[in-house]
This record gives structure tokens, sequence and C-alpha cells, in this order.
């Protein structure tokens, strides 16, 4: 769970009741889908998750002194495109569990899960376009480039990368979505002026929550997180914190050995994943990921301190702030 604590007592109640008009938004979109084409009522799924793409874009509007209405419509629209992206995620990876309740893919097979995703994307299309036109073509262009991050990551599995490439993979893959959340904040709130700063603010964003999951698929646990663990490093994904390992001149030869391991061994055996794991950790390999996460956050406080509503700029610190220590 994403916990903060905001500046504003009031600021923490309305995000709430706002958070409750998203989880309706998501409610009606999915209650308009005939029961014969699929019935969301029938497989429980979390369509919310930890929400942290709602809560930032309406922190987003709350900074940029922007009116709730359509900033609810555009957090539905983000939740939805996220959880079309896990239910293709989850099909790729043969997830068994996400936000802790078993996949669409575990209960419905791979087929109908593709499919699914599908539909859920085309909501959140319908939903973006009805927070403002102008909302509709600039989440195109999002999934577009969340897409071809997930596509180079696919494209390089168990190829070794170098910080700057998995860094390109994280902007695309998580960032562009954040990003989308910030620019739909920002075309709502009419300060157009302000679009640059926001791509930035949301972009960056974006890449520090995906290092800070990276981080977390070391250190995590399945109970916790929702989800299982070290399935990037079983199926061959390098991130940060296993990239700043292999590239030290001790942990290196030692990680290289078990990555060998774990290509030539059976799936099976999670032994070498394990080990690898206790490696980067111990060897302080995911406390410098993180590191590297909050200091790109420390660079866009004077970014969202520049922000027109003081309250809402001071919220919005804290999300990012908490954004930085979460645990799950």
């Amino acid at each position: 769970m994403l916990e903060y604590t905001i500046p504003m007592e009031k600021t923490a109640r309305t995000i709430e009741d706002s958070l409750r008009q998203v989880n309706a938004e998501l409610s009606s979109a999915l209650s308009s889908i005939d029961r014969e084409v699929f019935d969301f009522a029938k497989f429980p799924f979390s369509f919310m998750g930890k929400a942290a793409r709602a809560r930032f874009t309406l922190l987003m509007s709350d900074a940029l002194g922007a009116g709730r209405a359509g900033a609810e419509k555009a957090a539905a629209a983000a939740e939805l495109t996220h959880t079309a992206s896990l239910l293709h995620d989850d099909c790729i990876d043969a997830a068994r569990y996400r936000r802790g309740l078993p996949t669409l893919n575990s209960q419905l097979g791979v087929n109908t899960s593709i499919l699914i995703g599908d539909l859920v994307i085309a909501l959140a299309f319908d939903c973006a376009g009805r927070a403002a036109p102008e909302l509709q073509p600039e989440l195109v262009f999002a999934v577009k480039r969340m897409t071809e991050g997930a596509l180079i990551e696919e494209n390089r599995r168990g190829e070794r990368l170098s910080a700057a490439e998995s860094d390109k993979i994280v902007s695309l893959k998580t960032g562009a979505l954040f990003r989308w959340c910030a620019l739909a904040a920002c075309h709502l709130s009419g300060n157009r002026a302000r679009l640059s700063t926001c791509a930035r603010i949301g972009e960056e964003t974006g890449s520090v929550f995906q290092v800070i999951d990276d981080v977390l698929d070391f250190e995590g646990d399945t109970g916790a997180c929702g989800k299982e663990i070290l399935k990037d490093i079983s199926q061959g994904r390098f991130t940060l914190p296993l990239i700043l390992a292999l590239n030290d001149a001790q942990a290196g030869p030692k990680a290289e050995k078990l990555l060998a391991v774990m290509k030539t061994g059976p799936a099976a055996d999670m032994a070498p994943a394990l080990e690898l794991a206790g490696l980067v950790r111990d060897g302080g390999f995911t406390r410098a990921a993180k590191q590297t996460a909050l200091e790109r956050l420390n660079s866009l406080y004077l970014l969202t301190d520049s922000l027109p509503d003081r309250d809402g700029a001071a919220a919005l610190k804290d999300f990012l702030l908490a954004l930085g220590e979460r645990r799950a």
C-alpha cells in the first residue's frame, strides 16, 4: 500500500473523495460492457491497486490550480491504461498473482486475458476523451511509447544492458503514462505554458516509480507486493540493481556465473536466482539503485515548487517523497 502524509488535512480528505469518484468511473466503464462479451463481476480483479497514477493525476491537477471533475476522469483513464498493460504483462510473464489476487490469465487463459486487455485499453481511450477531447490522442501516443519500451525489453531479454539502455526502457515503459497524467492535468488547467515542466515531472516520476519497483523485485516479499518477486532476474531482465552489481569489479564475476547457471539450469530451480538476489541486496546494489531514484526525485523539487498552487505543490512533493520510500 502506498502511504503518504498530505500537509493539509482538507487535501487528504478530498483526495480520498476523488479516488472514490475515480473508482465509480472505473465501475461505470466496466459495467458498460455487455455481459455476453465479458462479465467483470464474476472474476475478482483489482482495477485500482495502489492508484499511484490516479493520485498523481489528482495532485498534479491541484498543484496547477485546476478543478477535480476532469482530473477524476483522466485519473480513471490512467488506471484503465495501466491495468490493460498489466493484463498483457501477466500473459507475457505467465504471472499467477497480481495485486494480491489470481491473475486473469491464470483463471481464464492467455487468449481471454489478452482480449480483455485490448477491451480495457479501448475503455481507457473513451474515458480520456470524455475528460477532454485533446487527451485522447495524447494517450494513444503514451500507449505507443509504453509498447515500444515493452518491445525493446522483450527484444533484449537475456542480454546484458547498460544503465543508459535500462533507463530508456524505464522512461518509455513506465514514464510515458505518468507523463500523460501530468500533461492531462496541465491541459485541464488551461495552463499550456507549463506543458514542458509537467512533462518532465511526469516522466521522471514514472521512471523513479519503476526503479523502486525493480528494487522491490529483489527486496520485497510476495505478500506485501501482491505479486511474485524475482520475476525480472528469473526471466532474463536486466534492471538497474543487477546492472550495478554486474558493473562492480568484485560482485560482477560472481553475478555472471550465477546468470550462466540460471540460463543453462532447469527453470524450476530458483536457487541460483535466490543466490543472485542475495548478492545484489547484500552488496548494496539495491540501495545504490534506490539512491539513484531519490536523486532524480530531488531534481524535481524546484519544478514542483514552481507550480502555482502552494498547498497543492506541497502535497505533490509529499507524494513524491512517499514514492521514493515505498516498500510495496
